[in-house]
This record gives structure tokens, sequence and C-alpha cells, in this order.
């Protein structure tokens, strides 16, 4: 049994809505709310419907049409497995029970995207001026402003990107909770952290410094 790609995606948003978020099977959930591609595979499967309204079909269109633009970079850059069958998936008419996880994580891929869009451009005015900073396999103490902060499902920890003084830094954490606090992206913190690299972006093509062994002093 398949459905119309754009209902699909429709219903995904709307349990989106109705379920404040997405969640998956195996995450760590403190409400007990049904991970959305159950939600969803009883929607169409099991006849357990959720309301979905005018506004989620509008939504539905807006991220297919901006999904269908991981096309485009595909020309830039080799795809990730996953945005391979993102791409697939937008570009599809007919949509069966197989697709039902890609098909719930959407309007979260879509949320992500839009903000790594964003932070793209932000990036690149930074790195128009980045310089490195610290003493190459020396600690120092940095004032930081976290600017961007993406986990990497592979390694199940997140990048954290800032800069200092007008300068690109960037370290790993395995998680956003410090001593200080929750790290948020706009936070002004001071750091002492090694500086184990300082390259040019192989990606951006900007300098930037890498840090490691960090310890948050204090939010400024």
């Amino acid at each position: 049994m398949e459905f119309p790609t754009n209902v699909v995606v429709a219903a995904s948003v709307a349990i989106n809505r109705l379920n404040g978020g997405f969640f998956r099977k195996f995450d760590a959930n403190p409400e007990n709310k049904t991970a959305n591609s159950t939600l969803l595979y009883k929607h169409f499967f099991e006849g357990k419907d959720i309301e979905v309204i005018k506004d989620d079909y509008a939504k539905a269109d807006e991220i297919i049409d901006y999904l269908k633009g991981l096309g485009f970079k595909a020309i830039e850059r080799k795809l990730t497995d996953f945005e391979a069958n993102v791409l697939k998936f937008v570009q599809s008419e007919m949509i069966g029970k197989e697709q039902i996880g890609i098909a719930a994580s959407l309007p979260k891929v879509y949320n992500n995207k839009l903000e790594s869009d964003k932070w793209q451009d932000r990036e690149a005015d930074l790195g128009r001026n980045s310089n490195y900073i610290g003493e190459l396999h020396q600690r120092g103490t940095f004032d930081i402003t976290v600017e961007f902060i993406k986990y990497i499902p592979r390694t199940d920890s997140f990048l954290i990107t800032a800069n200092s003084k007008g300068n690109i830094v960037k370290f790993f954490a395995q998680t956003k909770k410090t001593d200080i606090g929750i790290l948020k992206e706009g936070m002004n913190l001071s750091v002492t952290a090694y500086v184990k690299s300082q390259q040019v972006s192989n990606y951006t093509g900007f300098k930037e410094t890498m840090f490691n062994r960090i310890k948050f002093v204090e939010v400024l």
C-alpha cells in the first residue's frame, strides 16, 4: 500500500505539531511520548487517524520543495547516506511503509537544514577575517561566543563552533551539559582549552582553531 508523498509529509507535520516535536523509539523520553514514526504508521496502516489541517499540507509542500534543494548540494559535494535517502524520498510521488521512518523525521530535518543554512551565511561573515588564536599545542584562556551546535550521530557527540574576537574556534563535546550550565547558541563564555590544531578548513576555506580538553570557567 502506498500514499502520495505530500499526504504522508502533511501527516508527519501534524504529528510533529501534536506530539510537541520529534521523538524516536529509542531516545531518552522523560515525557513518555509515543515515537512519531509509530504514530505515523498507525495513522496510515492501523486506522488510528490523526487530524491533518490545511496548514499541515502547506508546510508539507514547503518542506518537500526545500529538501529537493539537496539535489543542488549533490553537485557541490557528496551527500551523506541519510541526505541521499531524504532526496530520493521527496522526489518520489508515492510512499510505502518502508519509508515511514524517514517521513516521520522530515519536519525536524527541515528545521535543522534551515538552521544550518543560516549558520553557513554567518560562518562566511566570520570566516572572511578569521585568524588563528592561541599558541599551538599549548593551553590558554579564551572568551568565546557559541555560534552553532551540531549533533554528530556517528559519534553521538556535538560539534561546537564559536567565535573568539571574530575568529572561528571549534571543539567537540559529548554532552551540552557543563558545570556552568547547558551550552546554547549565543552564550558568552570564558574557557580554558588546549589548542589542538590551527588550519584552513577543507570544507569552508576559512582559518579555524580546534580546541580540546575544554574547561568551562564562567558565563560572561
